[in-house]
């Protein structure tokens, strides 16, 4: 069974941070690998359920989630089983602090297989896995911290009419 524990200081309230983790339709624009939402709530609760594709190294993974434990704004839990390779719990803990959150992520899985799993996790998913993570505490802090862009109508370079 692996392990991963992965933490960053985000620049915004815990309830942005919190609203960020739980809305389904914004997955793309942070979770690392997200490829789409198969079925689902638009924002998750206590024991929502959802599908989801998972795209990476040429292959597109369809993982099953279920939230097994759910504190607003503190975090939540959820079970993940991609049928046949992984079962894995993804705990999500927001804590706030003076101006900034802490958003902390503990990934626990095991890969299914018996020794041939101990040996595939060893050899590739840890790695996988632990980078899927990183990219994704990444992002969340990129996606929070990122000013909304302003629109390009009102401000910028607009094109000068010729006079007559």
């Amino acid at each position: 069974m692996g392990q991963i524990r992965k933490s960053v200081t985000i620049d915004a309230p815990a309830e942005a941070v919190f609203a960020l983790m739980t809305d389904t339709t914004r997955f793309g624009d942070w979770v690392f690998g997200f490829a789409g939402l198969d079925e689902g709530p638009e924002r998750l609760g206590a024991g929502a359920k959802f599908r989801w594709r998972m795209r990476g190294h040429g292959m597109t993974l369809r993982p099953r989630s279920e939230v097994v434990e759910f504190d607003a704004p503190g975090g939540y839990e959820e079970e993940i089983r991609i049928p046949g390779i992984v079962r894995a719990t993804l705990s999500k803990r927001i804590v706030a602090q003076k101006r900034r959150t802490q958003l902390s992520w503990a990934l626990d899985y095991r890969v299914i297989g018996g020794p041939l799993g101990v040996v595939i996790d060893w050899a590739v998913a840890h790695r996988v896995a632990e980078r899927a993570v990183q990219r994704s505490l990444e992002r969340a802090k990129r996606v929070l911290e990122t000013p909304k862009a302003v629109n390009a109508a009102r401000s910028g370079y607009q094109r000068q009419r010729a006079v007559r």
